[in-house]
């Protein structure tokens, strides 16, 4: 039945399982009035999953599973423009925006059939802290504190809005107090310990996850709902168009652009080009010379092909970048300094700064997209130009993530990312560049002290004054612009197409690449 993508051979364990292995383990549930008609999803997902255990999870890959498995406090509302509860029910603060208290949902269970309290909570985001994957987002956070069974309290040393930080795409996952100290073997093994709507039943890393329904979630259960989800991982772009065009997929993302026409004209499509709060980012390496000179950054800034990896990749889906992170989360005023390609004026700084016979840049790039080999590659013929030789090397997630993470790196100048930032806020994304050790890419070892006290002004004042906030935003993008720190390419879009006999899909800004299955129903 799967068709071209069972030629290749990684992919014929898959397809005897899709057939085959998707009997339900259901039956045993002590839940009987809860179960519903059987409905299987099958999502190809265009990366690994790096990680099962909730705070480790920082691919959208992850976190894709992640928020069919575990709930955050609140989640950010596209309509609303706002957070909205979830495992919390409300909350307050103080005038400040210095002490937020938050009322916990109640009679919510864990996939163990334990109910969830205030315990479990501070447990969880405890144990978050202080893995501090995610710790830029938790900065000035200096307590959660148990008020009673089904409450909960932040103290902060400086305002923050706590509600939208619990929102977060990474690191706010809640799990049961009694998973805290389970080994990385554990939760390796395909074992959780959440409360969302589906419960993992099987994990085989590099290949597929299964997710059962929970029969006793807190929202219910309807017919249509889903009760199986199968995540397929399937890296090549080309074998994901595939199998949502035979049919054998019912939902995949991060596709070829050049494939939307041809998708659209399949009956039994839907296809949605999306532009999420996500970035294709080029970020130097701001100490490995000679990227360590500021005019160097600047040239090659200047010699990025915007345009033409807009229009000539990305088909005009998406848009040219502004600065750090997507520009409808900044409001950049009229006069800021955008960046367009000049090789002239490129050439002209190179020399200046005494590299015009031109040098060597060693890019990292993850594997898995086709727009974004064909950006390198249109950059690297532009840089041919004026003499500087860009050597490529793709990298699974996990060994291009080993790289990034490395603040003394010396084995790579440029890396490429597809950002999707974990909070609705510039900050997810200027964040990155402070010397605070809070940055989630510390490759790019950008320091400038101006810059990082600019960032945590504006975060604060995100809590009481949204207006202020973003003033101080855009001072600390110039900063950012005049320093050359990275080349900021795309408000980069995505495509997803699934069957159309689904219904219920909302793409989620702030969720670049995240299907929450619960709310979607297959109609007859």
């Amino acid at each position: 039945m799967i068709r071209m993508a069972c030629e290749q051979f990684r992919l014929i364990a898959l397809c005897l399982f899709l057939l085959f292995g998707v009997v339900s383990t259901n039956a045993s549930s002590p839940a009987a009035a809860a179960e519903i008609k059987e409905n299987i999803a099958v999502q190809a997902l265009p990366g690994e999953l790096s990680a099962l255990d909730p705070p480790y999870m920082l691919t959208s890959e992850d976190t894709a599973l992640g928020f069919n498995v575990y709930e955050t406090l609140t989640r950010w509302d596209p309509d609303k423009k706002a957070v909205v509860p979830v495992l919390a029910t409300e909350w307050k603060s103080n005038a400040d925006g210095t002490e937020w208290t938050f009322t916990l949902r109640q009679d919510v269970k864990f996939h163990d059939g334990t109910v969830m309290t205030a315990n479990d909570v501070k447990a969880s985001l405890d144990r978050n802290i202080k893995i501090g994957m995610v710790a830029y987002d938790f900065v000035g956070v200096d307590s959660i504190e148990v008020v009673d069974e089904h409450t909960v309290r932040f103290k902060t040393s400086a305002p923050r809005n706590v509600p939208l930080i619990v929102s977060a795409q990474y690191g706010m996952f809640i799990y049961a107090k009694s998973a805290v100290d389970q080994p990385k073997e554990w939760w390796a093994a395909g074992h959780d310990a959440g409360t969302g709507p589906y419960k993992i039943t099987s994990f085989e890393p590099g290949t597929r996850a299964v997710l059962d329904y929970f029969p006793d979630y807190w929202g219910g259960w309807q017919d249509g709902q889903f009760t199986k989800i199968a995540y397929a991982i399937v890296e090549d772009p080309t074998v994901r168009d595939q199998m949502i065009r035979s049919g054998d997929a019912d939902m995949t993302s991060e596709l070829p652009f050049d494939s939307i026409d041809s998708l659209k004209a399949i009956p039994s499509l839907t296809v949605e080009p999306f532009l999420p709060l996500s970035q294709l980012i080029f970020g130097l390496d701001n100490t490995n010379a000679p990227l360590d000179n500021p005019d160097v950054r600047r040239a090659l800034a200047m010699s990025f092909p915007y345009d033409k990896v807009q229009k000539g990749v990305y088909l005009g889906q998406g848009r040219v970048s502004v600065g750090s992170g997507p520009t409808a989360l900044w409001d950049p005023p009229a006069d800021f300094p955008q960046n367009t390609f000049d090789l002239d004026k490129a050439a002209a700084l190179l020399k200046k700064a005494g590299h015009g016979e031109g040098f060597e840049l060693r890019l990292a790039a993850q594997t898995g997209s086709k727009e974004v080999s064909e950006a390198i590659g249109l950059w690297q013929s532009e840089l041919s130009k004026i003499n500087v030789k860009l050597t490529v090397r793709e990298l699974a997630g996990g060994a291009f993530w080993d790289a990034a993470y490395n603040k003394d790196n010396k084995d790579y100048d440029v890396f490429v990312v597809a950002a999707s930032g974990d909070v609705p806020s510039p900050y997810a994304w200027l964040v990155v560049y402070t010397d605070t050790g809070n940055s989630w890419l510390p490759a790019i070892s950008y320091k400038n002290p101006t810059f990082d006290k600019l960032v945590y002004d504006a975060w604060a004042k995100e809590a009481t004054d949204k207006k202020a906030a973003n003033d101080i935003w855009v001072k600390a993008q110039r900063v950012l612009h005049d320093d050359a720190a990275s080349i900021f390419a795309m408000d980069a879009p995505v495509i997803f197409a699934y069957k159309n006999n689904i219904s219920g899909f909302k793409p989620n800004a702030p969720y670049s690449d995240i299907v929450f299955w619960y709310q979607m129903k297959r109609m007859p």
